[in-house]
C-alpha cells in the first residue's frame, strides 16, 4: 500500500521531467503533466538530397504511412523515438538519395507571450556506407 502511495506521489514529478527534458507527450504515459502543455502534435517533413540538392520527399502510400508513424512516435515519445525504420525505407526506395533531412515542427505554448509558437528542428542523416567487401 505504501508503494502505491509513493508511486502516485512521485510519478507526476518524473513525468513532468520526461516532458521537459525528453519532449515526451504530456498526454501519454499515464501522466499528470498533460496540464503543463497544450495538446499538439509534432509535424514531420522529409527532404532528400540528390546531387547536392535538397528537395521535398513526395511520400505516397507506404512511405506516407511510415512518415505519419514516425510523427506519432515522436509526438508520444519525444527524443526516445528513433527514425531508423523510416530512414531505412527512404534510403532503400531510391539509391540516388545521398542524405535525408527530417524537419520536425513542435508547437508549444510560449509562457512569456501566451502565444503558440512553432519550433523547427532539422535532423540530417547521411546514407550509410556499405560494409567493406560488399
Amino acid at each position: 500500500m505504501v508503494g502505491i502511495l509513493v508511486a502516485v506521489l512521485v510519478w507526476p514529478l518524473v513525468h513532468l521531467g520526461l516532458v521537459a527534458q525528453a519532449r515526451v507527450d504530456p498526454w501519454e504515459l499515464f501522466g499528470w503533466a498533460m496540464y503543463s502543455k497544450p495538446a499538439a502534435r509534432v509535424q514531420v517533413a522529409v527532404e532528400v538530397e540528390r546531387a547536392g540538392r535538397l528537395v521535398p520527399l513526395r511520400a505516397m502510400g507506404e512511405m506516407r504511412r511510415r512518415v505519419a508513424e514516425y510523427a506519432r512516435a515522436r509526438t508520444a515519445l519525444g527524443l526516445f523515438a528513433r527514425p531508423d525504420d523510416l530512414l531505412r525505407a527512404i534510403f532503400e526506395s531510391d539509391p540516388s538519395i545521398e542524405a535525408v533531412e527530417l524537419v520536425l515542427r513542435d508547437v508549444s505554448l510560449d509562457l512569456d507571450s501566451s502565444f503558440l509558437v512553432a519550433r523547427d528542428e532539422r535532423l540530417r542523416f547521411e546514407r550509410p556506407t556499405p560494409p567493406a567487401g560488399s
